[in-house]
């Protein structure tokens, strides 16, 4: 047992350190490229002040969008982590089951009849979000992993197609592109999401209790309602907070958590730190690659992560199934 634990330590421990990395590393590409390439020394002289017009553009364009990127990336991840933990289901993901969404057509409605108010987008976000975790919240799906996946994908589906009925023939730009994202907008996310996060990190051992059963947690007295309703409003929240700046960005909260098991193991209080760390390491790549791959032109991020998370999700239910093996214990 001892070897074993050790083992998993130090396993853990080189996947902090290479993402940590990873990271660090993309982030300096990421300050490199773009319709503009800078090299290493141009950057080094320009944040040293004898490049103010290089300085001015990065500071202007390429740093608030690796920013927004990477803690977009790492709300979805924790976001996801705690929607498997709170349904013990590891397909369990925001924009799988509708929360995201369903923020993305309350924004829209919310467009349509209020004014323009402080924190309108978060707020409606927030309440679509709600919505749609209260429609998937029964004693069934939560006891019937298959059932709350097909009940959630056609959650999804009824949101995005009412979305569409009540945007046909009105030009909507999308916002799955952090192309032209400002200051305002990523502080704004900068600011709420790194209040989301801190809350997960405080109720991560809640996670690690919602592993064992209602009827177990009960019987020593632990309130497993509360733990279960206010995880759920933390998952909310935190999908709320990206879908209000981002938009909606899928498969972020399924493919990193679930990779992160197999790396750092199921305890929440060390997955949730390191899902935080992966995802936002996932979306910044995403969001390079998109940038650079039709220069001078570019892929939305959501597109990118659609490719890379359909095929995922695929081999993770033929993998599992979806009546078995898809808990998160």
């Amino acid at each position: 047992m001892t070897k074993r634990r050790n083992y998993q330590m130090s396993k853990a421990g080189w996947a902090y350190t290479v993402v940590l990395i990873g990271l660090i590393v993309t982030c300096v590409i990421a300050l490199m490229c773009g319709v503009t390439f800078y090299t290493p020394t141009q950057i080094w002289q320009a944040f040293s002040g004898q490049r103010p017009a290089i300085l001015n553009n990065i500071l202007t364009f390429r740093l608030s969008r690796i920013i927004a990127s990477m803690v977009g990336g790492g709300v979805l991840a924790v976001a996801g982590a705690l929607s498997q933990s709170v349904f013990r289901n590891r397909l369990a993901d925001p924009t799988i089951l509708g929360v995201t969404s369903a923020g993305d057509l309350f924004i829209l409605l919310g467009g349509f009849v209020l004014p323009a108010l402080p924190f309108e987008k978060l707020v409606l976000a927030l309440l679509g979000g709600a919505v749609a975790l209260a429609l998937l919240t029964n004693r069934r799906t939560l006891s019937q992993p298959y059932m709350l996946i097909i009940v959630g994908v056609a959650l999804n589906l009824t949101f995005q197609g009412f979305n569409t009925l009540f945007t046909q023939g009105i030009s909507v730009t999308s916002d799955t592109s952090l192309n032209g994202i400002t200051w305002s907008s990523t502080l704004m996310l900068l600011l709420v999401g790194c209040v989301g996060l801190i809350l997960a990190l405080i109720l991560s051992p809640w996670a690690n209790n919602l592993k064992l059963s209602d009827e177990q947690l009960m019987t020593v007295g632990i309130p497993v309602k509360t733990m279960r309703v206010g995880l759920l409003a933390l998952v909310a929240f935190l999908s709320a907070t990206v879908t209000s700046v981002l938009g909606t960005i899928p498969f972020v909260g399924i493919i990193v958590p679930n990779v992160a098991r197999k790396l750092v193991g199921h305890d929440y209080q060390t997955l949730i730190p390191f899902s935080l760390l992966s995802g936002a390491w996932l979306l910044l790549i995403c969001d390079t690659v998109g940038r650079l791959i039709i220069l001078p032109s570019e892929l939305p991020v959501a597109t990118l992560m659609t490719v890379i998370g359909g095929p995922f999700l695929i081999w993770l239910v033929l993998k599992g199934g979806l009546g078995r093996g898809t808990e998160t214990r």
